[in-house]
């Protein structure tokens, strides 16, 4: 398929404009298992989601949510995915 980019391919587009991401391969496994969580908590219209056995309560909306894994799925930034910094302050994290 023409013009098929990876998931993998779409986070490095995205990290290189972003201040939340690194644009490394273990960091884009980390940020696919947290998105993973938390698109699981938006189907669920819940506000909570658990990452490593930790429960977190989320301060983004779904919509904000949806708009960042828009970003990922897309390949293009915008200023949505650097609400991003959200879900790494929760868990501690510098950069994903």
């Amino acid at each position: 398929m023409q013009g098929y980019k990876s998931d993998y391919e779409n986070y490095i587009l995205v990290s290189d404009v972003s201040k939340v991401t690194v644009g490394t391969y273990p960091n884009f496994i980390k940020l696919k298992e947290v998105m993973s969580t938390l698109n699981q908590m938006v189907s669920k219209n819940n506000n909570t989601y658990t990452y490593r056995g930790e429960v977190y309560v989320s301060s983004l909306t779904a919509s904000e949510i949806n708009k960042i894994q828009e970003c990922l799925d897309t390949g293009k930034w915008t200023s949505s995915f650097e609400k991003l910094r959200h879900i790494c302050i929760d868990l501690g994290i510098v950069r994903f």
